[in-house]
């Protein structure tokens, strides 16, 4: 009988709860469908910490992010996990003016509040000559927030399962939850090829959150999927010479973030992600237009398909973190999406708040 079992563990979300709470003297069954860690919405974003600048005051998602971005930065630089300092670059494109620049002016403007009512530490760049000493791109002007970075996420959770795992936590990759039955002592969790018992379940199983919720009589949650596609620039960032992360002044309410510049630790530099809420990969002219904007000179074959992800996305439009039950306890996570990579190591100190020895 294990104190807990986190479906779900191969996300960075679930392998930093693992941590949390397997270093603080609980044991923990650690399960995950998957073969290896970041298959799914971990592996397969853009890997930014970001520092909370576009949440929304108040919300779970602005607070957890900013607490977690410092708390993963200070990790990986304490381990050596590679990172890129890229710093945030949110622009406005000259063609703006001719398309209607009270839009950007607009965004830039509610994003300046949240930034300041955060007090996130930024800077108002107001010539095209202080964004080409940002990044070698065209634009009017924008805010740069420097305490922005890109990580190596397979690096991340191997760090955070292992120091799960020294502390106790036990990792059953290939694991995918079939069935799940409750009574007064704990749970039954079974999957095709073993049953764990717990003593309480924490949902942390991303896209399939919401059926694991019915599984184990949680309630039901709606969530929307968002489809992410992603197109490489040929040549990565040698070529382009962009090193620091390129976002476009989205208009307040919008699923994303924009489709943004993203260089990586290995030196590629990526165009994305696409929000759709269609299967479909995303037409590649999406692509194109949104890097010309910036980068007039790319032409449709510098741009090669990525790779896509699939985020969840609850209606609230902030992180659903609850104790859902209490006998047996059940604590879901509903909606994890941008930035839960940034906010995974705050998100599993919420978590452990849960959860005790007594």
């Amino acid at each position: 009988m294990y104190d807990v079992c986190i479906i779900g563990a191969g996300g960075i979300v679930g392998c930093a709860i693992a941590r949390e709470l397997a270093l603080k003297g609980l044991s923990v069954a650690a399960l995950e469908k998957h073969g290896a860690a970041c298959q799914e919405t971990s592996g397969l974003n853009s890997r930014v910490i970001h520092s909370g600048f576009h949440e929304a005051p108040g919300t779970l998602k602005a607070s957890l992010a900013r607490e977690g971005s410092k708390l993963i930065l200070r990790y990986a630089e304490e381990r050596g996990i590679q990172l890129l300092h890229t710093g945030m670059l949110i622009a406005v494109p000259h063609g703006a003016i001719t398309s209607g620049l009270w839009r950007e002016a607009t965004s830039l403007w509610n994003l300046w509040r949240r930034g300041r009512s955060q007090n996130i530490p930024f800077q108002f760049v107001i010539t095209p000559a202080g964004v080409r000493g940002i990044a070698p791109i065209q634009a009017l002007g924008g805010i740069f927030i420097p305490g922005v970075a890109v990580i190596d996420v397979e690096e991340l959770a191997k760090s955070l399962a292992a120091e799960a795992a020294k502390g106790g936590a036990s990792f059953c990759y290939g694991s995918e939850v079939s069935a799940i039955e409750a009574d007064a002592s704990g749970y039954r969790i079974r999957t095709p090829h073993s049953e764990v018992r717990a003593r309480a379940l924490i949902n942390s199983a991303g896209l399939n959150a919401h059926h694991i919720s019915r599984l184990a009589c949680g309630p039901e949650y709606e969530v929307e999927f968002l489809r992410g596609d992603y197109y490489e620039l040929i040549g990565g960032i040698e070529r382009w010479k962009i090193r620091t992360l390129v976002y476009p002044a989205m208009p307040p309410g919008s699923k994303s973030k924009g489709v943004h510049f993203g260089p990586r630790t290995n030196g590629k530099l990526y165009i994305g992600p696409s929000a759709s809420i269609a299967p479909e990969e995303t037409p590649k002219q999406v692509f194109l237009e949104a890097a010309q904007k910036f980068l007039p000179d790319v032409r449709e074959d510098d741009l090669k398909w990525g790779y896509a992800g699939t985020r969840p996305k609850h209606k609230s439009e902030d992180f659903i973190i609850r104790l859902d039950r209490t006998t047996p306890p059940l604590v879901n996570l509903i909606g994890i999406d941008s930035p839960g990579l940034s906010a995974s190591m705050a998100i599993a100190r919420y978590v452990a708040k849960f959860f005790s020895r007594g």
